[in-house]
This record gives structure tokens, sequence and C-alpha cells, in this order.
């Protein structure tokens, strides 16, 4: 959905349509790359904010702002098999950053950047 200005900072907004994904597709991260060609780091996540809303409920999460991190990964979606059987989606907060970052983050989810 892209980026907006929102007053005093920039919004930085995306939608996921999950009943639209194959069902091979079991996990989703969701990342965020800072713009390091600008020396950006996590540092400048003073408004950072991740919400994820449904039907039945929604979810706010805060990334800690972090100078020394290039890369964080903040949440992960994953597939549960509910007691009933019938598959449901979970949101898992992170918070996972890497000071290398791109290259540090695409080699935790086993990615060669050789």
């Amino acid at each position: 959905m892209g980026k907006q200005n929102n007053d005093t900072h920039t919004v930085e907004r995306a939608a996921i349509h999950l009943t639209a994904l194959p069902e091979h597709v079991q996990r989703m991260t969701i990342a965020i790359n800072m713009d390091v060609d600008t020396g950006l780091t996590c540092g400048a996540l003073t408004h950072a904010e991740l919400t994820m809303g449904c039907a039945a409920a929604t979810w706010t999460f805060q990334p800690r702002a972090d100078p020394a991190i290039r890369a964080m990964v903040v949440a992960e979606l994953y597939r549960h098999r509910s007691p009933n059987g019938l598959p449901v989606w979970k949101l898992r907060a992170v918070g996972q950053g890497w000071a290398d970052g791109l290259d540090g983050l695409a080699r935790a989810h086993g990615v060669d950047v050789g």
C-alpha cells in the first residue's frame, strides 16, 4: 500500500490476504531492512508499530529502536492446527535484529549471500 506521510513521520502500510495464500505456505516472516545508503539504522524506528487486525482481534507490537541494528524480523505469521483440526493463522512478535543488515537476516533464513 506504500508510504504515506502522517504529520511528523512516514507511515508504510501493507496488506496481507491470508486466505489467498496457497496451502503449502505455512509461515510468513515480516522483516524490515533500513536504507543503509543513507546511514539509516533501526535507531530511527522511534514511531515503529506493527498493527495487524482481523474480524476477531487486533494486535500491536512496537519494535525497539536500536541504532546498532540495520535489519529486523518484526513478526512471523504461521499456520497452526486448532484443537478441532482446522488450520488457523497465528502471529508471533519477534523483534530480532542484525547489525550486518540484510546479509545477516538472509543468512539466518538459509539464503547464501556469498
